[in-house]
């Protein structure tokens, strides 16, 4: 095997909000009238499980240099802030003040770069991602390279469309900074690599009869992300992105971190796999007993629990209890980031 270089240190960016918060939920109320395209109250709702969260890391991860903890300002009360990894970040802290309050997870991902601290290489984590298993650093990054799949979108159709919206925003300015088809005959196996599924790589031929750009797949797993690449795109499109900033709620005018994460990937930058080998997404109240399996699963890497797909139309205290049995039985043991009165 050959050998990498993995001398330098990782960092992870977890965002996390508690919709129970009283403070929280009476500016939330406040803007609410401002614009509600993405106004949903699952989007905040707290199924308990960041504990394990804490627990895969400190298991699963020990080398992580540091955790950015970024929070609107409450703090889970089992939570022990003076653990010398732990960097708690609220939104004021590195968002530009006439952004905020935001509830747009869209803006909270675009201003990482300011994030004191933050490692060149690092690691976001949806709260909703944990990482299950033994996980050595060169999953994320090798020789200092993003880990990542490079594969279009040829209809970019969903069924919760403002996902569209915002993935060809995303696609808008890639398309002013790199020539599709160029890049492509440039870089032909970042796009037509042998650890693709076929089927991906099926869509990117299809994109050769296409001069445009799309969409890209992006699986809804952590992100391994460059702070450079960050400052580079800031100062290429600064007054784009801060348009993109100015919606308290999701809109059709997001842009995301995903636009780092393809910028990243056209420039070569990146180390192509296929991110579906040991990873799972799912969604709760629809795939629960295959949550449970997933984690006691001794292979699985990371594993995506994401509540977005079912709104309110699933039996919370069920499905919650299902999946906290999982973890727990996996990760009984408190970790140095529980205080250990609580």
């Amino acid at each position: 095997m050959k050998k990498t270089d993995e001398n330098f240190d990782i960092d992870f960016v977890i965002t996390w909000v508690d919709g129970n918060d009283p403070i929280w939920q009476s500016k939330y109320k406040e803007c609410r009238g401002i614009d509600r395209e993405d106004d949903f109250a699952f989007r905040y709702r707290d199924w308990g499980f960041l504990k394990y969260w804490f627990r895969c890391v400190e298991n699963n991860a020990p080398w992580v240099r540091k955790i950015h903890f970024i929070t609107y300002g409450h703090l889970p009360a089992w939570l022990d802030t003076s653990n010398s990894k732990l960097h708690i970040v609220k939104h004021e802290d590195y968002i530009p003040e006439k952004f905020l309050p935001t509830f747009n997870s869209s803006v909270l991902e675009l201003f990482f770069q300011n994030i004191e601290d933050l490692s060149e290489h690092f690691v976001y984590f949806n709260d909703d991602s944990f990482c299950i298993n033994k996980i050595p650093k060169e999953y994320y990054f090798r020789n200092k390279k993003p880990v990542d799949f490079l594969s279009f979108e040829p209809i970019c159709a969903y069924s919760y469309p403002l996902w569209g919206y915002i993935k060809l925003n995303n696609s808008s300015i890639i398309g002013k900074h790199f020539n599709k088809i160029e890049n492509i005959k440039k870089n032909p196996g970042n796009y037509f690599n042998f650890r693709y599924p076929l089927k991906y790589k099926m869509y990117n031929f299809v994109e050769l009869f296409y001069p445009s750009f799309t969409s890209f797949i992006l699986p809804h797993n952590p992100s391994p992300l460059l702070k450079s690449v960050y400052e580079k795109i800031w100062k290429e499109e600064k007054e784009e992105l801060e348009q993109a900033c100015v919606m308290k709620f999701r809109a059709k005018t997001d842009i995301t971190q995903h636009l780092f994460r393809a910028w990243n990937m056209l420039e070569g930058n990146f180390v192509p796999v296929n991110p579906y080998k040991l990873f799972r997404y799912c969604v709760i109240g629809r795939d629960d007993e295959k949550i449970v399996k997933a984690i006691s699963d001794n292979k699985i890497k990371n594993i995506c629990i994401n509540d977005g797909s079912t709104g309110d139309d699933i039996d919370f205290e069920k499905s919650r209890k299902m999946i906290a049995d999982a973890f727990e039985k996996k990760f009984p043991d408190k970790c140095s980031f529980e205080k250990e009165n609580i």
